[in-house]
């Protein structure tokens, strides 16, 4: 499973290399960094985001309120009867100067807090499909034709079954309206569906005749969850 981050406010001192650190970490991608709960809150409310890393309120907000040093994780779920859009289900504080080792040990026990396949703090969805705005119109995306997406300059190409549509919209978006169980984001320019993987090596995968380029480090983590769920029998 990957984790998806979001920060939410500006970054104290002490933690310049958060981001750095959620993007060197196989297990975890950072979907946002937004400013204020206004701006998160659409993203929140896609139930999709696992960790938000809870920093200093803008700095213009300062003012009135004494300087934090000091950066708190939560760790989300989505209770199916829950009135607002999300449930904190565990907290912790971190402290400034954090190494990396020490990010990783904290993420990958929170990792262990949630369940494998997300399906603890994530409800099953209902729906087959998203809908996706294109230009003037909007597409029916049926997951189960998806089999990867691919950035290309400032869009966006859905491969499916039978056709190729092209988007606008933003990939962090996108991938908020797909299953976690069933799409992994691989690479900078790529996500793809683990049904349709037809041949996974170390640094690739082949989806058809496409040949796609895996992130560092991501490799094993996209074998464990291919061979999981999807590896045919």
């Amino acid at each position: 499973m990957m984790l998806n981050c979001l920060i939410l406010g500006e970054i104290p001192n002490g933690f310049q290399n958060l981001e750095r650190f959620i993007n060197d970490t196989s297990f975890t991608f950072l979907a946002e960094h937004c400013q204020s709960f206004n701006d998160a809150l659409p993203i929140l409310e896609t139930e999709a985001i696992h960790l938000l890393f809870a920093g200093n309120p803008p700095a213009n907000q300062l003012a009135h309120h004494e300087e934090q040093h000091d950066l708190r994780i939560l760790v989300l779920s989505y209770p199916d009867n829950n009135p607002y859009p999300f449930f904190v289900c565990h907290e912790e504080v971190l402290f400034p100067y954090l190494t990396y080792e020490a990010f990783y040990n904290t993420v990958h026990r929170l990792y262990n807090i949630i369940d494998m396949e997300g399906q603890e703090t994530i409800p099953p969805r209902t729906a087959d499909h998203f809908m996706l705005r294109c230009d003037n119109r909007y597409e029916k995306i049926i997951y189960d034709d998806l089999r990867y997406l691919e950035v290309v300059d400032n869009h966006i190409i859905l491969h499916t079954k039978d056709s190729q549509i092209t988007t606008t919209e933003k990939l962090d978006w996108i991938m908020a309206q797909l299953p976690l169980n069933a799409f992994m984001h691989v690479h900078r320019w790529y996500v793809v569906g683990f049904r349709y993987i037809d041949h996974l090596a170390e640094d690739h995968v082949y989806i058809g005749t496409a040949r796609i380029p895996l992130s560092r480090n991501i490799g094993q983590e996209l074998e464990r969850r291919y061979k999981k769920r999807w590896q045919k029998s």
